[in-house]
């Protein structure tokens, strides 16, 4: 409980004065924590005394081949995963434990799914800090509800003193879970965007009275600018965002309403996507994570650049995966279309809400879901954008609205195209 409040107070409550005193104490972080990391993981061993820049750059597949060596309580990979998906499968997700060490897993969205370990320590850092960054006021109590895909022990540890916890199983009819909810009524509600659509779609529909809650944090998807602003249409509450996944809790939204790395957990590398450095995928090292370290970890997500001198550097969005960029074009004339081109495209174009998803099926097709009578229109901004960017000819096809469901993520840019 002691690390738990110690974390707490400084995610509140701390203040670094400038970026590079950030930098500085970044620096003594990580060479404790690589130092440590190398005594205690089989995987590191050789790397002892080396600077972060010659460990190797890790991904999901790299980690999950080596995860019995990399993680330091010498823990098996099969078993892992085993005691993972049963309590998936079982939604008796308290079980998902193993020698003390709390087991999750990710959603699968880029093809494999991912573990995530995290010790007593762990846990009670990483509620310090989620408690630390989003709870809304101090001197209240407070009724937190999850609508995500999967409980876990990790996020029970948030549940302290004048805190009520509850999770919103989506795997469930939404019309069950968001009728608990309306009953829970929730001060702060963290769900994966689509959830907060359903929740502003059908709240009080139900027989229940419709939720208010002071804050809503959204998470784990895309949050477009169509679904936010839906969401804050129909409830009061403020809409912040939180960039959280199997690697970490990696960002959020600030006081202001800008999302900032959480540098204070976790190092940035920035692999840049295109010459121009407008987007990038994130290389994260965290200093916290000693179970399951994670050093030089490179996800699959798109970050759109942004600039400003504040402390914490901020990221212009969450702009989807890598592998759902758009390449269109044949090999050696290829274009890339980065999602939130197509976002942003879209939203412009059609001033009302529409559901949507474009998929890319061959080099030059993409096909349009949607309602018939807005074809056109989605068709229409796409070009525009392929247009610009001065991609060749492309066949369109369509179909009728996407059928979402809660439990899958919401990808409104899809690349099904093997190259």
């Amino acid at each position: 409980m002691m690390t738990l409040l110690r974390q707490f107070a400084f995610a509140r409550y701390h203040r670094f004065a400038s970026r590079d005193q950030v930098q500085s104490w970044q620096n003594k972080q990580l060479e404790r924590h690589l130092q440590w990391v190398c005594e205690h993981s089989p995987f590191y061993q050789s790397l002892r005394n080396q600077p972060l820049e010659a460990f190797p750059i890790m991904n999901k597949s790299l980690m999950m081949a080596n995860l019995d060596a990399i993680n330091t309580r010498g823990l098996k990979t099969d078993q892992l995963m085993s005691v993972a998906l049963k309590a998936e499968q079982s939604r008796q997700f308290e079980q998902s434990v193993v020698n003390s060490v709390t087991v999750g897993l990710s959603s699968g969205t880029s093809g494999q799914r991912g573990l995530f370990l995290a010790d007593s320590r762990e846990k009670q850092l990483w509620a310090g800090n989620i408690l630390g960054k989003l709870l809304p006021g101090l001197w209240q109590k407070h009724r937190i509800a999850l609508a995500l895909r999967a409980n876990s022990p990790l996020y029970k540890a948030v549940a302290k003193g004048p805190i009520q916890f509850f999770y919103a199983d989506l795997n469930q009819p939404h019309d069950v879970w968001i009728r608990a909810l309306d009953r829970f009524q929730p001060t702060l509600l963290i769900g994966s965007a689509q959830a907060l659509q359903f929740c502003a779609m059908y709240s009080g529909t139900f027989g229940e009275r419709k939720m208010s809650p002071a804050r809503l944090i959204s998470g784990a998807e895309v949050l477009t600018p169509v679904d936010r602003a839906l969401i804050e249409q129909t409830f009061a509450g403020e809409l912040h965002e939180v960039y959280q996944c199997t690697e970490g809790f990696l960002a959020c939204t600030d006081t202001q309403g800008q999302m900032r790395w959480n540098q204070d957990i976790v190092h940035i590398e920035k692999h840049w996507l295109n010459p121009e450095k407008t987007h990038y995928s994130p290389i994260i090292t965290d200093f916290r994570r000693r179970t399951q370290p994670i050093i030089r970890y490179q996800l699959d997500d798109v970050i759109a650049a942004q600039h400003d001198d504040a402390p914490f550097e901020p990221l212009g969005a969450i702009a989807g995966r890598c592998g759902d960029c758009l390449r269109l074009g044949q090999d050696g004339a290829q274009t890339m279309v980065l999602p939130d081109l197509v976002y942003r495209a879209v939203t412009l174009a059609i001033e009302e809400r529409v559901d949507y998803r474009i998929t890319q099926t061959d080099t030059q097709c993409l096909t349009i879901e949607a309602l018939p009578q807005i074809h056109e229109r989605i068709r229409d901004a796409v070009l525009g954008v392929l247009q610009t960017l001065g991609a060749g000819t492309v066949r369109f096809e369509y179909a009728p609205p996407p059928d979402w469901h809660p439990m899958n993520k919401q990808r409104r840019v899809v690349n099904l195209c093997k190259f």
